[in-house]
């Protein structure tokens, strides 16, 4: 790039001093700078197609690394990461505007006993299915799924009722039975089951987000407690009682 940048010095120098004693300059002389020029500006059109290249190499690697830090490899939905940093946007729109927010703890029943009977490639096959359920299942662009961990999944349903909350569990344990009775799917005659946890409330300034998670994390204990294949709302009253 410098050796560019002088040829291109010593080009203009050249032509300074050639117009410098103008007429006398002969025209073969003029031919032969315009020649150098060209070729000057041909180098620096390709420099310029060759950055824009790199740009947008670097553009798709910066994205490519956004989408491995916020996305869990296996199951190709956000990870735990990520999804705290949502919810705590989520959160503190929530105070801020006064407005519900909703989240759903959702673990697979019985994972450990699927893996040890049909082997740890079915149970990533397992896990992967149950995600593209649970995807498929939200339908507003700020609703978020992510794994939270192992066989443990997470939604979160900003500005929504508690009643909306318990439709979304209700169709996520339905949309794992479909799964079940799908021929195409790994679950086939599996029986794979969820059980859900949910959490809804208006959070202020005072509350906690941690806590929030644990309400629906303790009604996701109730829900297997209870059986599992099936969801318990989280009322502080069961908790005193």
């Amino acid at each position: 790039m410098k050796s560019l940048y002088r040829a291109e010095e010593l080009v203009v120098e050249r032509a300074e001093r050639l117009l410098s004693k103008a007429p006398e300059g002969s025209m073969e002389e003029y031919r032969v700078l315009c020649a150098e020029y060209r070729k000057l500006l041909r180098q620096t059109k390709t420099l310029v197609r060759v950055a824009d290249l790199m740009q947008s190499e670097l553009k798709a690697l910066s994205e490519e690394l956004g989408k491995v830090s916020r996305v869990d490899g296996l199951t190709e939905i956000y990870n735990r990461r990520y999804f705290r940093e949502i919810f705590l946007q989520e959160w503190q729109r929530a105070v801020t505007k006064k407005k519900r927010i909703s989240v759903l703890m959702i673990d697979i029943d019985h994972f450990k006993e699927y893996n040890d009977t049909y082997g740890h490639l079915a149970g990533d096959d397992c896990l992967k299915s149950v995600a593209a359920a649970f995807q498929r299942a939200v339908r507003r662009p700020q609703d978020c799924v992510a794994r939270f961990g192992g066989e443990e999944f997470v939604v979160l349903l900003p500005n929504s009722r508690e009643e909306t909350a318990v439709h979304m569990a209700e169709r996520l344990i339905q949309n794992i039975a479909d799964l079940c009775q799908c021929e195409r799917s790994p679950l086939y005659k599996k029986r794979v089951t969820i059980s859900v946890g949910v959490a809804s409330m208006i959070p202020a300034a005072a509350d906690q987000l941690h806590a929030f998670l644990d309400e629906a994390d303790q009604a996701l204990y109730e829900a297997k407690a209870a059986g599992r294949n099936c969801f318990r709302i989280y009322s502080p009253s069961k908790v005193e009682n």
